[in-house]
C-alpha cells in the first residue's frame, strides 16, 4: 500500500465521523436512551481525532491521547452493554469489569507501556472483552421468546459494528508494538485496513443513530426497543 493511499484512507476515516455528528445535532432530542449513549462515544471519537491530528501536524507524539481514549471508550461501551445485557449479567459484573480494566490500564502504563508507547495490551484486552459482550448480546437475542424487528433496533446495529470492528482489529492491536517499530509496507497495509474497519464501524454508527426504534408490546407492559 502506498503512503498516499494510506493517508487518503485515514483522512476518509476521520472525515466520515462528521456524518453521525451531524445526525446527532438534528435528532438528539428524538433519540432513544441507547442512541444517546452511543452519541457520547461518537463525540469522544471526534474530539480524539481532532486532538490527534493536531498533535501529529505539530510533530508531537499523540499516543498519550489514545491511552486515555481507550479507558474512556471502554467505560462508555460497557455502559451501553450494562443496559442491553441487564437480564444476563448483574450490575456488580459490569462494575467489576470497569474497575478491573481501569486498574489494568494504569498498571500497563506504569510498568509495561508508558504514555509514549502504543497501548496494545489495553486495546487487546478491551477487544477481547467487547467481543465477549457482543457475542453474549447475540446469544441473548436468540434466547428471546418474542422476536423484535432487528433493523429498527439501534442496539443490534451497535453490537454488530462492535463485533466486526474489534474482531478485525484484535490482531493489529496485539502485534503493533512487537512487529512494527517503524513505518513499513506491512504496517501501512495493516493500518490502512484498520482505517477501512473504522469507516465500516462509523457506517454502523450512522445506521444505529438514524433508525427509529419501534414500540413492542408484551403481555405485561409496553417497552421501547433500544
Amino acid at each position: 500500500m502506498s503512503k498516499e493511499l494510506f493517508d487518503n484512507l485515514t483522512l476518509v476515516a476521520s472525515l466520515i465521523l462528521l456524518a453521525p455528528l451531524v445526525i446527532l445535532f438534528f435528532r438528539f432530542n428524538a433519540l432513544s436512551l441507547i442512541q444517546k449513549k452511543l452519541s457520547f462515544i461518537v463525540i469522544l471519537t471526534v474530539l480524539v481525532e481532532i486532538i490527534s491530528w493536531s498533535l501529529w501536524y505539530k510533530k508531537i507524539n499523540n499516543l498519550p491521547v489514545y491511552h486515555f481514549f481507550t479507558v474512556i471508550q471502554f467505560l462508555l461501551i460497557v455502559n451501553i452493554y450494562r443496559g442491553a445485557l441487564s437480564q444476563t449479567f448483574s450490575k456488580k459484573f459490569f462494575t467489576s469489569l470497569s474497575i478491573g480494566f481501569v486498574v489494568f490500564a494504569i498498571i500497563n502504563i506504569v510498568f509495561f507501556q508508558d504514555l509514549l508507547t502504543f497501548n496494545s495490551n489495553a486495546t487487546t484486552l478491551m477487544g477481547l472483552i467487547i467481543i465477549f459482550l457482543s457475542l453474549s448480546y447475540f446469544y441473548a437475542l436468540l434466547k428471546e421468546v418474542k422476536y423484535s424487528t432487528l433493523e429498527t433496533n439501534p442496539m443490534f446495529w451497535i453490537n454488530s459494528g462492535f463485533l466486526i470492528y474489534f474482531s478485525s482489529s484484535l490482531i493489529l492491536f496485539f502485534m503493533n508494538n512487537t512487529l512494527f517499530k517503524e513505518v513499513t509496507e506491512a504496517s501501512l497495509i495493516l493500518w490502512g485496513l484498520h482505517a477501512i474497519i473504522n469507516i465500516v464501524l462509523t457506517i454502523f454508527y450512522i445506521v444505529a443513530i438514524s433508525v427509529k426504534p419501534k414500540k413492542e408490546t408484551n403481555e405485561n407492559n409496553d417497552f421501547l426497543i433500544e
